[in-house]
């Protein structure tokens, strides 16, 4: 069964709080340190996502346990976490977090491997345009709240 936070499944919440925890070691520090990515790992078997800056420094983590009891029976369950950590990030792009003078432009979010080796562009910012896998995306989050409602209706 799926739980929901207001409307946002609760995968969803939950990345959305890696990623705001990445942001504030971010923007909380006295460094000055200014990125254009993040880098993110997923470890499916046990549900863990990473999030990790350009100089492949540990920002935020966690387990996300929906995932790790649905590896191995699910074979559709890695892009449903792409899914999600999509609709994840455009919710913080309409919250502006990316307005912070942290994040440079372009700004994006890669899936990496364990040794840091790319694999998958999952967001794009450049400018005031919002591009992710080559589309500039308007209403983004609603229309991924209606995908993500329909192509998990069979967890609820």
């Amino acid at each position: 069964m799926m739980v929901h936070a207001g409307n946002k499944p609760k995968v969803q919440v939950m990345l959305e709080s890696v990623f705001d925890a990445a942001t504030e070691m971010l923007t909380k520090s006295d460094s000055g340190l200014l990125i254009n990515a993040w880098l993110i790992q997923l470890d499916m078997e046990i549900g863990e996502v990473q999030v990790y800056d350009n100089r492949e420094v540990l920002l935020a983590k966690n387990i996300i346990f929906e995932w790790a009891e649905l590896a191995g029976r699910n074979p559709r369950l890695y892009r449903q976490a792409l899914h999600f950590i999509r609709v994840s990030l455009s919710a913080l792009k309409t919250r502006r977090t990316f307005d912070h003078p942290a994040f440079l432009r372009p700004f994006r979010a890669v899936l990496v491997d364990e040794n840091f080796t790319e694999i998958e562009q999952v967001f794009l910012l450049e400018g005031s345009d919002w591009l992710t896998e080559g589309r500039l995306m308007k209403n983004l989050d609603h229309e991924l709240q209606i995908f993500s409602k329909k192509i998990f209706a069979e967890l609820e």
